[in-house]
C-alpha cells in the first residue's frame, strides 16, 4: 500500500507543474518576471564563489559571503516582519555596521 503511493506520487500527470503563464500587472508576473532574469543573468555562480588568486581565504570568507548572507538574512527578516526588534537586538551593532545602505 505504501509502495504505491510512493509510485503514484512520481506519475507524470499527478506530478505538480507550476504556471508559466501569469497575467501582466499582477504581483506572480512580476515576480515571474524578476526570477527569470535573475536566473537568465549569465552570472555562473559557482565561478563568483571560488577564492581569487592571491586572497586569503578567510578574508574572502568574512568581506564578500558571510557579509552578503547576513545582509540578505536581515533585510528578508525585516521586510517580511518575521523577527522583532527585540530578538534583533543582540545584533544591532553589527547590522548598523554591515547594513549602511
Amino acid at each position: 500500500m505504501a509502495l504505491n503511493g510512493f509510485l503514484e506520487f512520481f506519475q507524470r500527470e499527478k506530478t505538480f507543474r507550476p504556471k508559466k503563464r501569469f497575467t501582466q500587472g499582477t504581483i506572480r508576473y512580476s515576480l515571474h518576471k524578476q526570477a527569470n532574469a535573475s536566473l537568465q543573468s549569465g552570472i555562473n555562480l559557482k565561478e563568483v564563489v571560488r577564492l581569487p588568486a592571491g586572497e586569503n581565504m578567510n578574508d574572502w570568507l568574512a568581506e564578500a559571503h558571510v557579509n552578503t548572507c547576513y545582509k540578505h538574512f536581515y533585510y528578508f527578516v525585516t521586510e517580511f516582519d518575521l523577527m522583532s526588534a527585540k530578538e534583533l537586538e543582540p545584533l544591532a551593532v553589527m547590522t548598523a555596521q554591515m547594513c549602511k545602505d
